[in-house]
């Protein structure tokens, strides 16, 4: 699903879901029209485990040769559902932790960051296992800084 307005184009990550047990790896986003890609994800009830987050890059939302896409912060309210401001964090090795109930975080990606000369042009957040805790998740990327694009290119797969 995918809501577009004059600005930016809003495109589902990952559905609420409950990831008990297993890892969640969401949709692909093409970044074909969009100069940047801001990557919201929100937690609800967190039972207690800890889910890695990544960023994949790929050459189409089919996620053919699928990498990983490097960077080096994000925003978050880490708990505070109250909080006006998010807080930038430093990540290490492109990764960080899912662990506070009723949090948000936030990555910017700006598509130059990708590996354009190799044609990758896709990115998706993927999510590792909390383990057997009942942890709540969902994810949305907004595009934006948007080119040119037909009607009937593919957004996502």
């Amino acid at each position: 699903m995918r809501v577009t307005n004059e600005n930016v184009i809003i495109v589902e990550g990952i559905e609420p879901l409950n990831i008990t047990g297993s890892a969640k790896d969401g949709n692909y986003a093409s970044l074909k029209h969009a100069g940047h890609v801001t990557i919201v994800i929100q937690t609800g009830a967190w039972a207690g485990g800890t889910s890695a987050v990544t960023v994949n890059q790929a050459t189409a939302v089919a996620g053919t040769s699928e990498k990983a896409l490097a960077f080096s912060y994000m925003w978050t309210n880490d708990g505070a559902a109250g909080a006006t401001a998010l807080t930038k964090t430093a990540v290490t090795s492109n990764t960080f932790n899912l662990d506070t109930a009723n949090s948000m975080y936030v990555i910017e990606i700006d598509t130059d960051t990708l590996d354009v000369d190799s044609g990758f042009d896709c990115v998706q957040l993927a999510l590792a296992t909390p383990g057997s805790n009942n942890d709540f998740v969902s994810a949305s990327y907004v595009l934006s800084q948007a080119r040119f694009m037909n009607p009937s290119d593919e957004l996502t797969d």
